[in-house]
């Protein structure tokens, strides 16, 4: 599906494609510059923390997001990478369709993928020596 100004949707109609032959494709073992601080914490900021919030109570205000799945700190949104991998990187099915609110670019999605894939780093994990 092409949008009016030629670019993808994405959907979860419209996974990523494995490939997307545009030499985006991340390669096993390429981490970029990506960290919580820098992507992360804004991406769950814009996206996710609508629902996903320790702060919501209840099914209503959470859009039934399901309680204890929250990513207001990068303790909870490491608990749970797979699930945000899948939904929200490939699949592209989270934010919920139905909830007319901000969507990721899919940009935004390689990236997520892309930093979930280097083990979500942040500038205060330990530094090896």
């Amino acid at each position: 599906m092409l949008l009016a100004n030629g670019i993808g949707a994405c959907s979860p109609d419209m996974p990523l494609p494995v490939d997307p032959g545009d030499g985006s494709a991340m390669t096993t073992g390429e981490c970029g510059d990506l960290t919580f601080e820098n992507f992360g914490q804004q991406f769950f900021q814009n996206y996710c923390l609508r629902c996903h919030s320790e702060d919501l109570v209840g099914d209503l205000a959470r859009t039934d997001a399901p309680v204890g799945i929250n990513f207001n700190t990068l303790e909870g949104v490491r608990e749970f990478t797979n699930r945000i991998r899948l939904r929200a990187g490939e699949l592209g099915d989270m934010p919920p369709t139905i909830l007319p609110v901000p969507r990721p670019s899919e940009a935004e999605r390689r990236m997520l993928i892309e930093w979930i894939d280097c083990n979500t780093p942040s500038d205060t994990d330990p530094v090896d020596s």
